[in-house]
């Protein structure tokens, strides 16, 4: 394969201005093309909303990444990169997700090699205590456990402890090494997330200097800054929601497990507790969480290891990484809370998530049952007499039973083989590789993912819509 195209491979890290850059990269393709790059999207078909805003939010990598390096789908790392190597064809690419550099950074970029050899991974490093203090304000703002070892109400003290200590987010050096050791040091570009050493003082300007593209163009599209951090009381406040949010009993929904209110429900908590904290939150001012001693003794631990990065990946012979030397951020301001105040937060979100929960449970059983009985009239139209197939064994079939009552004459089966002879509503479930005659069936699928079955059907001559269906189609 000609490997004349470049294929760069931006890995954040997370809090360096990547959610502004991968927006901008994802609304400027046909920018970017003019100049020998581009930015494509990843997925089959045509993007839908949650395509469209994950590509833009998260990176077009994000689902490559989690495809391969979380989840170990083959299928999906191939094709996605079989469409990145069509695009090398023609001009160089560019990959984005910050999630590479936090898990599995070098089998990614080594499977990737295996496919291209011409990458290079371009990297921001942010100051330690900088990095931390703003990620920790984004975890608490999101409200999301991204590891075990993490709490999504952990004080910032119990933060430091547990996630650079476990999660290793700021061995710089180990990493750097790590990447140069895959693709060669010549290959591997760090740029320092300070405003006096980015080009044009910001992240997009400077990435596009990288890339020898000039960034004053007039038909450039750049949106409106969107992450904010969340400010003094806001911040304490979302912490003491999140605390909730792990109590059992509080989200579950009428079949045991959780429904969609519960993102919808966080969501509001996030938008509401950013926008209060927006508009009333106080002048935006840098603030931190370390007191000028502690700032200096975290940096302390540090400053051998970016002494090296400044020598041994920017030659600088000085040996200074970061120029910022700020120390005297002000602590933000947080009016603490008695055991009273933060009772009553914690009382009031769980009846809120309770409320939220019991409206969804109503929407559910209201809609499934609807919904339920318009599939039904469409299998008994489409199955022409075949005795119907429930293929996939799991909380969907249940559900599906559920709402359709008792049917004796359904068979089910799963393509796990564990689930053999096992009894749903009275019906046993089969091992879908046993069956021989598919034709005799017609087949409602009820997983949600289905790309993988659909192939299965396909290959033992089933068509859509003729043979079988998708349940989640129906809105189930």
């Amino acid at each position: 394969m000609n490997d004349s195209k470049t294929l760069l491979i931006h890995i954040g890290m997370p809090k360096t201005g990547s959610t502004a850059l991968q927006s901008f990269l994802f609304n400027n393709n046909s920018n970017l093309e003019k100049y020998g790059w581009c930015y494509p999207f990843l997925e089959d078909g045509e993007i839908g909303y949650w395509g469209r805003w994950s590509a833009e939010k998260n990176g077009n990598g994000y689902r490559l990444h989690a495809d391969w390096i979380i989840n170990g789908i083959k299928a999906e790392w191939d094709k996605g990169m079989d469409t990145i190597l069509d695009h090398l064809k023609e001009k160089s690419v560019i990959i984005s997700s910050e999630n590479i550099y936090g898990i599995g950074m070098d089998k990614f970029i080594e499977d990737a090699r295996k496919k291209y050899e011409n990458i290079k991974v371009i990297v921001y490093l942010r100051r330690q205590d900088r990095a931390i203090e703003s990620l920790y304000n984004q975890r608490i703002k999101s409200g999301i456990e991204y590891a075990t070892y993490y709490k999504a109400y952990n004080t910032f003290e119990e933060f430091i402890d547990s996630y650079v200590v476990s999660g290793k987010f700021l061995e710089y050096v180990s990493k750097l090494d790590l990447i140069s050791q895959i693709v060669g040091r010549e290959n591997l570009i760090v740029r320092i997330y300070e405003k006096q050493q980015l080009v044009g003082n910001d992240v997009i300007t400077d990435f596009l200097s990288v890339l020898g593209i000039p960034s004053d163009q007039d038909d450039w599209k750049r949106g409106q800054r969107e992450n904010f951090s969340l400010e003094g009381n806001y911040l304490e406040i979302s912490r003491l929601i999140n605390s909730v949010q792990n109590i059992n009993g509080f989200r579950e929904s009428m079949n045991g497990v959780s429904s969609w209110s519960d993102g919808e429900v966080k969501h509001d908590f996030y938008n509401v507790c950013t926008r209060l904290s927006d508009s009333f939150g106080g002048d935006r001012k840098e603030c931190g969480f370390f007191s000028l001693d502690e700032r200096k003794e975290f940096l302390g631990k540090f400053a051998s290891d970016n002494e090296q990065i400044a020598k041994k990946y920017l030659h600088r012979e000085d040996g200074i990484l970061f120029y910022d030397n700020r120390m005297d951020f002000p602590l933000y301001e947080i009016n603490q809370s008695s055991g009273f105040e933060a009772d009553m937060i914690r009382v009031f979100t769980a009846i809120i998530y309770t409320q939220a929960q019991r409206y969804a449970d109503l929407l559910e059983k209201t809609s499934g049952e609807i919904i339920g009985k318009l599939l039904m009239k469409d299998v008994w139209l489409k199955s022409k007499n075949r005795q119907v197939m429930l293929l996939g064994a799991g909380h969907n079939c249940r559900r599906l039973l559920g709402i359709l009552g008792n049917i004796s004459d359904f068979s089910i089966a799963d393509n796990d083989k564990m689930k053999q002879g096992t009894v749903l509503n009275g019906i046993k479930v089969s091992y879908a590789r046993n069956i021989v005659n598919w034709q005799k069936y017609f087949v409602i699928v009820t997983c949600q993912e289905t790309r993988e079955i659909e192939k299965q059907l396909c290959s033992f001559g089933l068509k859509k819509e003729e043979d079988y269906i998708l349940m989640r189609e129906y809105g189930l």
